[in-house]
C-alpha cells in the first residue's frame, strides 16, 4: 500500500484503484492538494512521477476536456490522462510540469514566463474554436453570447439566491432593468465575430504549469471550463498581476500583458477598443456565472460560520455590486 504518512484514510480507495490501473503492487505517495474541489496526490514511479486527481462528479468533465482538446484540437501543453474512473470520479495523468507560475514567481512577476503561459492559452483558445460542438456533447456548458441574457435572467430571477448573498430590494431592481442592456451589448459583441470558444473559467498563474526540463508553460485544472467569448477569461486574467503583483496601468509590463491578451482578435485597433469596453462592463456577470457553477460543484452552501463558505460566497455579492457600478458608470 501507499506509505507517505501524508495520504489519509479518504484516499485509500483512489489509491487502490490507480495501483491497478499502473499494475503496481505498491506506491509511494504524497498530497499535493486537499480541498473541496479537488485532491491531488502525487505517484512516484519506475517512469516518473504521475498524478492522480479527484474531482467533484460535475467537475469530471476534466477527463473528456482534456481528451477531446489533445485528439481533436491538437493540443499538448495540457495534462495527458493516462486513465480514469468515471465511478469514483478520479483519474491519472502524466506530470506535465514542476511547478505553478504563482511558485515560480514566489511574489516577483517573472513577465516572459507570464506571456508564455498567455501564448499557450490563447493558441488553446483558437485551436477550440472549430470544435464547439464536440465539447458541447461532452456536456461543457454553453454560456455563448446567444445563451448569456437568458443566464442572466435565469440568475437574477433567483429571488432566495439574490437574498441570501445580500441583495437588496433596490439592488435587485436594478439588476432586473437591465436585461435589455445585457442583451443589447451581448449583440454588439457578437457583431465583432470574434469566434466563441473553450475559456478556462478560473484561469490564472497558479493554473500555468512550468516545467523545468522544456522551459515550456502548460495548461492545467479545465475542469472549469465553459464554452463562450474568448475575451472575457482573458480580462478575468488581466485583474491578477494588478492586484498580486502591484503592476500598475502604465507599466511596459502591463502593456505587454494587455497586448497578449487581445492582440490578433480583431485587425481594426478601434473596434478592439470597443469589444474590450463591452466586455468589461459585462464581466462581472461572466464571473458570476463561473462562480455559482463552482459552489454548486462542490456543495458548499452559505454558512457564516465557515470561513471557506464565506470567502466563496462573498465573490456573489461583490459581483453583483460591481456590475451595478458598470451600469451606473455607462453613459
Amino acid at each position: 500500500m501507499a506509505n507517505d504518512q501524508l495520504t489519509t484514510r479518504s484516499h485509500i480507495k483512489y489509491i487502490e484503484w490507480a495501483m491497478k490501473a499502473l499494475k503496481q503492487s505498491e506506491m509511494n505517495t504524497a498530497v499535493v492538494a486537499e480541498t473541496p474541489w479537488s485532491n491531488v496526490l502525487k505517484i512516484s514511479t519506475l517512469h516518473g512521477p504521475v498524478y492522480l486527481k479527484q474531482t467533484p462528479s460535475d467537475l469530471f468533465i476534466e477527463v473528456d476536456i482534456i481528451q477531446k482538446c489533445r485528439e481533436l484540437c491538437g493540443i499538448t501543453d495540457i495534462p495527458e490522462v493516462i486513465a480514469a474512473n468515471k465511478n469514483l470520479h478520479c483519474f491519472l495523468m502524466k506530470e506535465c510540469g514542476d511547478e505553478s507560475l504563482r511558485t515560480v514567481f514566489d511574489g516577483r512577476l517573472n513577465i516572459e514566463l507570464l506571456v508564455q503561459g498567455l501564448q499557450v492559452y490563447t493558441r488553446m483558445q483558437k485551436a477550440t474554436a472549430p470544435h464547439v460542438d464536440a465539447f458541447l456533447q461532452v456536456g461543457v456548458p454553453d454560456w455563448r453570447l446567444k445563451h448569456f441574457t437568458k443566464l442572466y435572467q435565469d440568475l437574477i430571477n433567483n429571488k432566495e439566491f439574490l437574498k441570501t448573498h445580500g441583495l437588496e430590494t433596490a439592488q435587485i431592481q436594478i439588476l432586473k432593468n437591465a436585461v435589455h442592456k445585457v442583451e443589447t451589448l451581448c449583440q454588439e459583441l457578437s457583431n465583432y465575430r470574434i469566434p466563441e470558444c473553450l475559456n478556462h473559467s478560473d484561469f490564472h498563474e497558479n493554473n500555468m504549469l512550468f516545467s523545468n526540463a522544456t522551459q515550456k508553460v502548460s495548461i492545467i485544472d479545465l475542469g472549469e471550463t465553459a464554452l463562450n467569448h474568448p475575451l472575457f477569461s482573458l480580462a478575468a486574467f488581466l485583474k491578477i498581476p494588478c492586484d498580486r503583483y502591484n503592476v500598475v496601468f502604465t507599466s511596459i509590463d502591463y502593456q505587454k500583458i494587455h497586448e497578449t491578451c487581445f492582440n490578433g482578435w480583431l485587425e481594426d485597433k478601434k473596434s478592439m477598443i470597443r469589444v474590450i469596453e463591452i466586455i468589461n462592463i459585462l464581466l462581472p456577470v461572466y464571473l458570476l456565472f463561473a462562480q455559482k457553477r463552482f459552489l454548486d460543484a462542490i456543495h458548499l452552501p452559505y454558512n457564516a460560520d465557515n470561513p471557506m463558505s464565506v470567502k466563496q460566497h462573498d465573490k456573489i455579492n461583490k459581483g453583483f455590486i460591481w456590475f451595478i457600478d458598470n451600469l451606473e458608470a455607462e453613459p
